[in-house]
Parts: structure tokens; sequence; C-alpha cells
């Protein structure tokens, strides 16, 4: 058994938050003393309570303008008192930080091994290497397998112009290398950018979900398909933060060609937009004639979600900026649902190419739109290919194979082993460095 004290900047509905939470609450299942550590920006938000086995702890930061992140993520003084008075009273073998640009900040890490704590920084982002979302590596003539270059530079400034801090980079890296004890990427494609960047050689964590939970009753999926406008009609789903750097025009011009050939087509979005991008999807969509083939249902949870996946016939991500991970696929697969996503980071891992979706390049319109229509037009194949996402979700990114994966990156950190932890014969010895065995294998071309 072992004290682990996983930290995020919030406690929400961020993938990184919803990880994060998950696997502090696996692990309390599995027998670990456990504590969770985030930061509220909302005074009367505070909360100290036992939470399905787990230790919680969110404390108030005060907010501070965004526009200075890139000099208080390196150390924010409410977030670093909160680290070390968590540290010094829970007092936990393991601090396992996830993300922490906003509000803990870099400087906890220091904090927490301070107070005699192992540190584990999990990156779930793009933001130790980028100011942004890591967009400056697009190119329409890019297609999967060929190399990518994830590197921050001088080029930043041109960028973020008054926000650039010319010190942050520098300030990451000398704090990885020193305040780190194991650092940890959700992708084999996030852990390639921080080590072309210099920021140590991560072991890869994929995020896992639990493979019994997601389905959903068919009566509750035709009530969401009647309420939506979808019966008898084939459905592209989009789920998460609607912006320009999710390609959303982009799929707005797939949609146009894929009609052409799939006139029943149409597009559904499950999420929140960015201020006034719905209504820049909608008038791009009424220029090209498909403005009555979008739909839109709305923030959904639960059931809700749940169903908004099973009343899809592809799921698509075409993101034009970094993903780190790419949770929405792994939900689709885990739907038994074929996923058409951009290549740039973890998708690459988590997306098969030909065998559970496609890999495409969401600047190249035509072959986005080409895939989407191979899918919506033969349903043998969309089954197929469904099939073999559920089967790769269930082998390589289960919740399991994410706990197992975490208790081996803490039984690393000491030589002795851990008495007691979740494993047969009571003592989990130390990991070889390196990759953990969990990373996907390398997929055919």
């Amino acid at each position: 058994m072992v004290r682990v004290l996983v930290a995020n900047d919030l406690y929400g509905r961020s993938s990184a938050a919803g990880v994060a939470v998950h696997l502090a609450e696996g692990l309390a299942a599995r027998g670990h003393e456990v504590a969770f550590l985030a930061t509220t920006q909302e005074r009367g938000k505070e909360l100290t309570e036992a939470r399905h086995g787990v230790d919680l702890r969110v404390v108030l930061t005060p907010r501070y303008n965004l526009r200075w992140r890139a000099w208080r993520s390196l150390d924010n003084p409410p977030g670093v008192a909160a680290m070390a008075r968590m540290t010094e009273d829970w007092k936990p073998d393991v601090v396992h930080v996830h993300n922490l640009h906003i509000h803990l900040s870099y400087a906890c890490l220091a904090a927490a091994r301070a107070r005699g704590a192992k540190t584990v920084l999990h990156v779930h982002d793009i933001m130790p290497v980028c100011h942004q979302k890591m967009f400056c590596h697009l190119d329409e003539r890019w297609s999967p397998g060929d190399p990518v270059v994830y590197e921050a530079g001088l080029k930043c400034a041109l960028c973020v112009r008054g926000r650039w801090n010319p010190l942050r980079n520098r300030t990451i890296h000398r704090v990885l290398h020193r305040d780190v004890d194991r650092l940890v990427a959700v992708s084999d494609g996030m852990g390639a950018a921080l080590r072309q960047s210099d920021l140590g050689d991560p072991v890869t964590i994929p995020n896992g979900l639990p493979m019994d939970v997601g389905g959903v009753d068919a009566a509750v999926v035709e009530d969401f398909r009647r309420e939506h406008g979808l019966l008898g009609r084939k459905v592209i789903f989009y789920g998460g933060r609607l912006d320009r750097l999710k390609g959303g025009l982009e799929l707005v011009r797939a949609l146009e060609r894929v009609r052409r050939h799939v006139p029943e087509a149409v597009l559904l979005t499950v999420g929140d937009a960015l201020p006034g991008f719905r209504q820049e999807m909608e008038a791009l969509a009424d220029r090209l004639g498909v403005r009555s083939a979008l739909i839109h249902a709305g923030w959904q949870t639960g059931d809700r979600l749940a169903a908004a996946y099973h009343a899809a016939d592809v799921v698509t991500s075409p993101s034009l900026c970094f993903e780190s991970f790419g949770l929405v696929n792994l939900e689709a697969m885990r739907a038994g649902r074929p996923v058409v996503s951009s290549p740039w980071g973890g998708p690459s891992d988590v997306v098969e190419d030909g065998v559970t979706g496609y890999l495409v390049n969401p600047l190249q319109v035509d072959v986005l739109a080409d895939r989407l229509t191979r899918i919506l037009a033969d349903e043998s194949h969309a089954a197929a290919l469904g099939r073999a996402g559920r089967a790769r979700a269930e082998a390589l990114f289960s919740t399991d194979v994410m706990l197992d994966a975490a208790e081996a990156v803490y039984a690393g950190l000491f030589p002795t082993g851990i008495t007691g932890m979740h494993k047969a014969g009571g003592v989990l010895s130390a990991a070889p460095p390196g990759k953990l065995g969990t990373r996907p294998p390398e997929r055919s071309r």
C-alpha cells in the first residue's frame, strides 16, 4: 500500500480532471490511501470531505487575469501554499500531479519534494512546451506517418505577443529536471513532444476508462434520436469544445462534400462553443447550403452523453492543434463506434488507421470527407471498425491498464519495493526505466 496525493488544478469536468479523479478513486479501490488536492476560484466552493474512498480537498486560490498565465503558472503562491499545507498535513509517499499550469503552478512540485514526497508529473497537455495549443506545425501537405516536429522557440513570441515570457520554457525545463522524480505522458505523441524539447524521458500511461460502463438502453438512444431529429439520418458526431483550432470549419466543409454522396448525413455537435463560433459555423453552413444538417445538442453528461455516442454512425475529432490524447476517440471506441481523427499527438496512439477508423490531416478536407463517406455509406465496414475499436479499447485503454501502470511508476520510485501493493505476491518491485509496456503497439501502415 502507498499513500498517494493526486493533485490537479481543478476538480471538474475537463478531461484531465476527470482522468485524475478516476485514477484516484481506482487507486483507493485497490486499497491504497489516497487524497486529492484541487483548487477553486469561487469563495464558498471549498471542500473537505471523503468521496469514493478519497480524502478530497478543494482549496481557494484567488483568480488572476489569465493574460499573465505564462508567469503565474511558474509560481503561483496560493497554489504552492496549498500544496505545502496538504503535504505537511497528509504526509504522502507520492504526490502525483496532473494539470498544474494555471493555479497550482510548477513551483508546487518543489514544495512537495521539500516535505519528503516523491513527485510524479503526469502531462495531459502541450502547455509545458507551448504557450498555447501548438498549432504552428500545421501543413496541408502533411499526411499520417510523416515525421512531425513539436518544438517551441522564438516563434512563440510572434504567436502570443504581449503574453510572451522569454524565461518560461527555460524555467519549466529546470523544474522538470530538478523537482520531478518521474515524468509521465498520456500518449507516445505527448512523450515525443516532451523529448524533442529536452523536458525529460517520460513513460507513457494512457488514459483509461471503465469498460463495463458507457452502454445505454436502446429506448434512451431512440428517444435521443427523436428529440434531435436524427431518425432516418446518418449521424456524424463531434463531441467537445467547438472552436477553430478543433477543426469546426473544416468539418462543415467536409459535411457539404459528404452530403453529395450521403444526402441524409448530418453533423451532431455536443459540448460548449467559444463565444460566436457556433454562429461562424452556421454562417459557413448557410453559404454551403447545409445549414439544416447542423444539429447542436449542447452539453450532455451521463446517459444522455452515452446516448449521443450510440446515436452516431461515426465519431470525428478533426483538431488542428496538438491533442495530447483525444479522450473522445476512446469514448467512441468504447461505444463501438468508428473514428475519423486528426493524427497530431495522442490520437495516433489511440486510433489504428484503417482498423478502428481513420487518421486524417483535417486541412485535407477532401480526404476528411472521403473517410467519413466511406463509413456512412457502408454499414458492414462501419460495424467492423467499431468492433475493432471496442476490442482495442478493452485491451489497451481500460481502467486496469492505467492503474497497473501507475502502480508500476510508484514502485519504481522506491528501490526496495512497496509492501502491500495491489499485486499478487504482496510486493510490487521496481519497474525498469523507459516504457511500461502499456503503450499501444506500432500501427500498421
